[in-house]
């Protein structure tokens, strides 16, 4: 029968959430930090973080992460409790993974002001579209209701510090292409000055608003935009679109 047919065409759910070349090695580890070698308690929420990126939480298969680690799913619940707790906790490393990454973006980046937003930008776009299976959890919170509901019950005073200092740290990016020159910044996590990021109204929206415009970009380019896949000369555009794009973000910075 042709639903049949269709069936067997489909790939496995193991093919979509488990890449055959993925190796569980040293390098793995140190694309998520800068240890080597892991707890396995770590190993279990990085290839959480790996997976998700790749399927999203609603397919993810808890069970073929324990397959890769060749532990026991009893494992998953000493550890953590359940499935979306387990994904909840993945979430809120990630996201904190995500946040030192964009700052280490900047600073790695030639150390003029307008350099340093583009990188910011840049790797936020690059990281949602590596991950988009845990962008769009954090982004659509209703993606995984139960998931949304451990991050709220156990991970949100964490997730809020975290979220304060991204949008201190690109606050303090536009603030430097307001001014044309880099400044220093001693921002960390549970650590920003509310009041000083706030003193500046207008900076404060500008800032605001270059965060709800990369997300849009991050949404459009992170997987397939489904109005839009099949509409020819889309593809083409994303790249040019993405450089146009970012110019006027950094302008919008500086004048806005």
């Amino acid at each position: 029968m042709a639903w049949q047919d269709a069936t067997k065409s489909k790939p496995s759910a193991v093919s979509q959430q488990v890449p055959p070349a993925r190796e569980l090695n040293e390098s793995f580890w140190l694309r998520f930090g800068t240890n080597p070698n892991p707890t396995m308690r770590e190993r279990i929420i990085l290839v959480t973080i790996d997976d998700v990126g790749r399927v999203g939480a609603a397919t993810f298969n808890v069970k073929l992460v324990c397959d890769a680690l060749g532990v026991s799913y009893s494992l998953i619940n000493h550890h953590f409790g359940s499935r979306d707790e387990l994904i909840a906790e993945a979430a809120l490393r990630w996201y904190e993974i995500y946040v030192e990454a964009l700052w280490r973006a900047a600073l790695d980046a030639e150390q003029s002001p307008d350099a340093r937003l583009r990188a910011w930008l840049a790797a936020n776009v690059a990281w949602s579209r590596d991950f988009n299976g845990m962008s769009a959890l954090l982004d659509y919170p209703t993606a995984s209701s139960e998931v949304t509901r451990f991050i709220d019950l156990f991970h949100r005073t964490d997730m809020t510090a975290l979220a304060e200092l991204n949008l201190g740290r690109l606050i303090s990016l536009v603030r430097d292409v307001r001014v044309g020159e880099v400044g220093l910044y001693m921002l960390s996590r549970g650590h920003v000055d509310r009041t000083r990021l706030l003193d500046d109204p207008q900076l404060a929206l500008v800032a605001g608003s270059i965060a709800w415009a990369i997300l849009g970009m991050s949404v459009w380019t992170a997987g397939s935009h489904l109005p839009t896949t099949q509409v020819e000369g889309v593809d083409e555009q994303v790249a040019r679109l993405g450089d146009f794009y970012v110019d006027h973000l950094v302008e919008f910075a500086r004048n806005g």
